[in-house]
């Protein structure tokens, strides 16, 4: 059974710190150290883990019209060696369509600017198809399309922790791990783990049982929120 998009969502939204709640001991500093050590391949992961994220909580707390139009595809058509001037396509792309875009990715990090570029090629794909073997446009040779985000929504008027992986603090994302219920998919640095538990990260981590945690419920928030917060 498909599961509604606010349960989808809210099972893939955790919960994100305001700041920082714990005092900082020397794991901290040392999980610090380790995350700037980290690859560059998996250090890129969890940033992009975390623009997913912000992307998902700020589209279900702010943008309550999942109707809303984020942008459009737009295509020209190549006939006789000359293209054709931009068309604006239908249907549009919603806000739904969006936070799809963002849960879509199975244990692929998606973030707001990837879903332009599946957008894009999505309608490129589909319009190819249609014209050039479907309908067979005579003379047609080429088509192509753009995504083009509506102006509320470009990438230079969103916070720029939904598109920019350098906005993402090495303290941000600690707080974030320490708030997952486990590691997320694909995770690439289990050396954190140690270092992670300490901090209040949950048993889905495999860390020992919190002291604040009660049998038979669910784990605390160790950023300050209330038990149950976890998803």
């Amino acid at each position: 059974m498909k599961l509604p998009l606010k349960a989808m969502a809210a099972i893939a939204v955790t919960v994100i710190a305001l700041g920082c709640s714990i005092v900082d001991p020397d794991d901290r500093d040392e999980l610090r150290r380790r995350i700037a050590a980290l690859p560059a391949d998996v250090l890129s992961d969890l940033q992009k883990r975390k623009l997913n994220t912000n992307a998902l909580k700020w589209l279900l707390t702010y943008k309550t019209d999942h109707n809303d139009q984020v942008g459009k595809l737009q295509c020209r058509l190549k006939a006789g060696g000359t293209w054709s001037g931009w068309n604006d396509q239908e249907p549009t792309y919603t806000v739904e369509d969006l936070i799809q875009c963002l849960l879509g990715g199975g244990n692929i990090a998606v973030t707001y600017m990837m879903c332009a570029d599946e957008f894009q090629g999505r309608g490129n794909a589909a319009m190819n198809l249609k014209i050039l073997h479907e309908e067979q446009v005579p003379g047609v040779t080429q088509v192509e399309c753009r995504f083009v985000w509506d102006f509320r929504y470009e990438p230079e008027k969103v916070p720029s922790d939904l598109t920019n992986p350098r906005s993402i603090t090495v303290d941000e994302l600690i707080d974030w791990l320490i708030s997952l219920p486990a590691p997320p998919p694909g995770f690439a640095a289990p050396q954190l783990v140690p270092l992670l538990c300490p901090l209040g990260a949950g048993p889905g981590w495999g860390c020992p049982p919190r002291p604040t945690d009660v049998p038979g419920e669910q784990p605390t928030d160790p950023t300050g929120g209330e038990p149950g917060d976890h998803p």
